[in-house]
């Protein structure tokens, strides 16, 4: 398959990607985790994103446990439209400026569309894979806090949530973004497919 695009969507994407470029190579590369500090405030600001954050994951959990239950029911009296169905249950932020002090709304909006949120705060499940409970579902049992971006945090026993973890995997977000996050603008997300 091949794909035509005019000189002016090739000069977009180019200036998309260098202005990518330079974000990752300026606030990424050049020690971004190494020259974070685990001041009082930004522990404070981290760990009040994290708390609601979970609490977002078990509504999310609750509302993918309703829809399926749901579509259980319907096969059970009989309607089989969804006899082989999928659902994708993910949080996704959604703003309406991402602009941040580590990067402009351009940027920023770049930084948060090359960010996999699928990935990093979702559930799955299917006609086939029953759904766990939510502490199975989200990693609960496991404090990964002693490893990747949150292993200098002064407070070891404060349960990170998973999805954090990810997103600070997928290095696209730093520590130093994660505190312009606003709780808020994380919206819950299902996908339902046959």
């Amino acid at each position: 398959m091949k794909y035509f695009y005019s000189e002016k969507e090739l000069e977009r994407y180019r200036k998309v990607g260098e202005r990518y470029s330079k974000w990752m190579e300026n606030h990424w590369y050049k020690g971004a985790k190494e020259k974070f500090e685990w001041t009082d405030e930004n522990l404070r600001r981290i760990l009040a994103l994290n708390d609601a954050i979970i609490q977002k994951e078990n509504n999310l959990y609750r509302l993918l446990s309703n829809v399926k239950a749901d579509i259980e029911n319907l096969l059970a009296s009989g309607k089989d439209y969804y006899k082989y169905y999928d659902i994708d249950a993910y949080l996704s932020y959604e703003a309406e400026d991402y602009a941040t002090p580590t990067g402009d709304e351009d940027t920023m909006s770049d930084v948060y569309f090359v960010t996999n949120f699928e990935f990093c705060m979702g559930l799955y499940t299917s006609a086939d894979k029953p759904l766990l409970s939510v502490e199975e579902e989200f990693d609960r049992s496991t404090n990964f806090n002693y490893d990747g971006m949150f292993k200098d945090i002064p407070d070891k026993k404060h349960f990170i949530s998973r999805s954090l973890h990810r997103l600070m995997e997928e290095e696209t977000y730093t520590l130093e973004d994660l505190l312009w996050l606003n709780p808020d603008n994380f919206v819950e997300c299902i996908e339902i497919r046959n």
